[in-house]
């Protein structure tokens, strides 16, 4: 029981913005193009490491790779590695050199070799919902997405973006902080929610100016 709770305690769930950050992926299969493709969505810069590579990764003009075995220097100045070969030492070595340059690293299906491991994410337009089962059992942590994307409905990814829109007008507001905070709260618990699902936008638009004290037009996300 001890070490399932230090197992449960290892890991420091966190968002991280890639955006126009080098990243390197060694490896040039499957499974290292569907670790590229979404480092590519996150807007990362990849450099692809492998002898071979398969055509999805030949293909992508926005992907640079470098068609040879792998180097210890391949990893200078990037922010973070992925190791997505099937060979031992290869990946062994990748992650040796990523210790010693201080850079995060993910050998895939092999936890001992990583300083950070990469969550299932189930993602409704701007919201992100990552599960982990602190690398012990992907599959699992696959299950769980699946439910729990089923479970959020797309009225949650809308009443998101209508936070995000009232935001600045909240913020710019008077009153402190508590006061900004409770008018989110506020909406939060209001039938705000019930009426994004049942697409009755001007009962949205109602609950919005009574908390906000002016209209907001949701014709954009909620037609």
């Amino acid at each position: 029981m001890d070490d399932l709770r230090i197992m449960d305690n290892r890991y420091y769930p966190l968002f991280i913005d890639l955006t126009g950050k080098p990243v390197v992926v060694v490896g040039g299969g499957m499974v290292a193009w569907r670790k590229i493709e979404a480092l590519c969505r996150a807007g990362a810069r990849v450099r692809v490491i492998a002898p071979d590579v398969v055509e999805k990764i030949a293909q992508d003009a926005g992907i640079e790779v470098v068609r040879r075995d792998y180097e210890p220097g391949d990893l200078d100045g990037a922010w973070l590695v992925i190791a997505a070969t099937d060979d031992e030492e290869t990946n062994i070595a990748v992650s040796r050199d990523a210790g010693s340059r201080r850079i995060f690293c993910n050998a895939v299906d092999q936890p001992g070799l990583c300083s950070f491991i990469v969550p299932s994410v189930v993602e409704k337009g701007p919201i992100k919902i990552a599960i982990s089962t602190g690398g012990v059992s992907p599959a699992l942590s696959k299950k769980m997405r699946i439910r729990i994307g089923k479970l959020l409905g797309d009225e949650y990814s809308i009443l998101a973006l209508i936070m995000g829109r009232i935001r600045p007008i909240v913020l710019s507001g008077e009153g402190g902080h508590e006061d900004r905070k409770r008018i989110f709260e506020v909406l939060i618990d209001s039938e705000l929610l019930d009426a994004i699902r049942g697409h009755d936008r001007e009962l949205a638009e109602q609950i919005l100016f009574e908390a906000l004290g002016q209209r907001i037009d949701l014709t954009e996300v909620l037609p």
